[in-house]
Order: C-alpha cells, then sequence, then structure tokens
C-alpha cells in the first residue's frame, strides 16, 4: 500500500482518475469475426452440399462463360469480316466485268453507226450523180411555201 503522505496522495488520486477513465481495449478483427460467426450461424446444421457446390464452382464457371461468350464474338467478327470482304472482292469483279462489257458494246454501236454514215454518204453521191434531189435538201422554211 502507499504511505499516507502526500506524495502518496497525489499516487493514489493519480491511479484512480486513469483506472477511472480507461476505455476497454479494442477487440481484435478475428474476435470479432468469430463472435459474428458464432451468432449468426447454429453449429447443429452443417452447410448443404448445394450450398457448398455453388460456393466452391460458381467463379470458375463464370469464368468459362464469359471467356467462351468472349472467343465466340471475336470468332463471329472475324468471320463476318472475311465474309463482307470476300462479297466486296465479287462485287469489285462483276463491275469490272460489266464495265467491259459495256465498252465493247460502245465499240460496236459506233462502228454501226460509221458504216450507216458511210452507207448514206454512198447514196447521196449517187443520188447527186443522178440529179435527183434527196429528202435532207429540203427547203427549209414556215410553210409550203
Amino acid at each position: 500500500m502507499i504511505p499516507r503522505t502526500a506524495t502518496g496522495s497525489a499516487l493514489r488520486t493519480l491511479t484512480r482518475a486513469t483506472t477511472q477513465n480507461t476505455k476497454p481495449l479494442p477487440r481484435t478483427y478475428l474476435q470479432v469475426q468469430s463472435q459474428l460467426r458464432h451468432y449468426s450461424s447454429s453449429s447443429s446444421n452443417p452447410p448443404s452440399a448445394t450450398g457448398v457446390f455453388y460456393k466452391t464452382f460458381t467463379r470458375p464457371v463464370a469464368k468459362c462463360l464469359l471467356t467462351a461468350l468472349f472467343v465466340y464474338q471475336v470468332v463471329y467478327w472475324g468471320w463476318s469480316k472475311l465474309e463482307v470482304d470476300e462479297i466486296k472482292e465479287e462485287r469489285k469483279a462483276e463491275i469490272t466485268k460489266l464495265e467491259a462489257q459495256v465498252r465493247a458494246l460502245q465499240l460496236q454501236r459506233e462502228k454501226e453507226k460509221e458504216k450507216e454514215a458511210e452507207a448514206e454518204g454512198a447514196a447521196a453521191t449517187a443520188a447527186l450523180s443522178t440529179g435527183a434531189s434527196s429528202d435532207s435538201q429540203k427547203k427549209k422554211g414556215w410553210g409550203w411555201w
């Protein structure tokens, strides 16, 4: 015991003040978790097999599913890109083929026009040499006069 002196009485008041004002020490995380687990579930019921299965395999199954969806989308995009490229090439080939046909037909038409012009020119010279008037040499005017 502390003697009854001035120093002793000061020490007694100091120890009383510190013991009355102290707060309890905080609990550790593990103590809190063990208490929560103790109160939240009863120890008499073991976890169900279904719950354990889903708890164990939900993440791996979800990862596999998402990976499969991603791979499917990439392959689908690639396939459609290749298909579009193929269609474009086919259309370009068809366009060039049709342009070549158009050029050939235009050349054929020009040759036919030249032949017709030569035939008309020959007919006109033959008509002039015989003295007959052609339809192209009619009077130009407003009426019959």
